[in-house]
């Protein structure tokens, strides 16, 4: 049995809580001891207080905080963990501070986006010094990690996986009356990297749009004001949906025929990844992680970032093509439960983190020689 401690900041369920949730469960369900720090009353909070995992609420505000700081080393001395990991980061700093002097023999840190470093001393520092390892969630992520200056043997690339008992995913796709409207659907959080703007404008340049298809944004952000004021100016009020932010979007994927993400910048979208499962195709950009997902005209299509009439060109063509956007599904939903599963997830995080502990016992069994 192996003791964690994870850290999240983030006081909103986005792609990366879903991931590191889906993390911590599997590992506590494998008998390990798992303690969560987070924001207080958030539903990363909720939901692994749900799973029997021990939360400790802490608002963490500043990077260099000293409160913050006295807090988390308390709770290292308490709760004497193995290993501490970092989900965002904001408390890599003062984290791996804190636990200088305590039982922690291993420091990790998840990289779940594909933007670049800042180019600051505390930087640097945060992701240079006393890290173990820095888990990338896709290639493309550690190649901007080395870009960056992260050295390369400090880098592990573990992909992320949905698990494939959680649900049953559909296996055909559903049914349509004559002269019922496509649904494209988006499930996204709504900030300006997703790249809603160019989805919309894209639906301005297809003539036919008003009649046959429907787009539904499941997601909430900074950004829903000036998506819903941009579909009015193109009058497209009678083809966009928003339905705000969903605990639960597994009924909004199997309402889907096309899986649409325009994003500009992504490290590996867990939303692509549902709806590989559930045997849709995707329209996407070639960004960050999503060619690691979507091979182009295999499993889906892959547009420009930005570029609004490739975008519609894509809807189009698949929209006029149901057999290709079958088979597709079904080649998405093939490579997903090849390449993406949960166990895989946490097969490779549970071994990177026992080869941590054992090379930090032999070297403790060497100084005592």
């Amino acid at each position: 049995m192996i003791s964690f401690l994870f850290i999240d900041t983030e006081r909103v369920w986005r792609g990366g809580q879903a991931q590191l949730f889906t993390l911590i469960r599997g590992l506590k369900q494998r008998g390990h001891r798992v303690h969560l720090v987070c924001h207080p009353k958030t539903l990363l909070g909720e939901r692994a207080s749900e799973e029997g995992i021990q939360v400790h609420p802490l608002a963490i505000w500043s990077e260099i905080g000293l409160i913050s700081l006295f807090r988390i080393a308390a709770l290292i001395r308490a709760l004497k963990p193995e290993i501490l990991g970092f989900n965002t980061p904001k408390p890599i700093f003062i984290g791996n501070l804190a636990s200088r002097f305590t039982s922690v023999r291993a420091r990790i840190l998840f990289r779940r986006v594909n933007f670049p470093l800042r180019k600051s001393l505390l930087t640097r520092v945060k992701y240079n010094w006393g890290i173990d390892s820095i888990i990338a969630i896709s290639a493309s992520i550690r190649a901007q990690l080395q870009a960056d200056g992260v050295a390369p043997a400090r880098i592990s690339t573990i992909y992320e996986g949905l698990d494939l008992e959680a649900g049953e995913p559909r296996r055909n796709p559903v049914a349509k009356a004559p002269g019922e409207p496509l649904r494209l659907g988006t499930v996204a959080h709504l900030s300006p990297e997703k790249g809603l703007t160019y989805l919309i404008e894209a639906a301005a340049l297809i003539p036919e749009v008003r009649s046959s298809m429907r787009f539904i944004i499941v997601g909430d952000g900074r950004c829903r004001k000036g998506l819903e004021d941009l579909v009015r100016a193109r009058n497209l009020e009678s083809c966009f949906q928003f339905e705000g932010f969903k605990e639960q979007t597994i009924p909004y994927f199997e309402s889907f025929d096309i899986f649409v993400l325009p994003s500009l910048s992504e490290g590996l979208s867990s939303s692509i990844l549902t709806a590989m499962s559930m045997a849709l195709p995707v329209i996407a950009t070639n960004v960050g992680g999503i060619p690691e997902l979507i091979c182009d005209g295999e499993n889906g299509l892959l547009v420009r970032p930005a570029d609004s009439t490739g975008l519609a060109e894509a809807i189009r063509r698949l929209a006029a093509n149901p057999e290709e956007r079958f088979k597709m599904g079904q080649m998405g939903k093939k490579k997903m439960e090849k390449q993406f599963t949960l166990q895989r997830k946490i097969d490779e995080t549970e071994m990177l983190c026992k080869s941590f502990l054992e090379k930090s016992a032999s070297g403790s069994q060497r100084n005592h020689v």
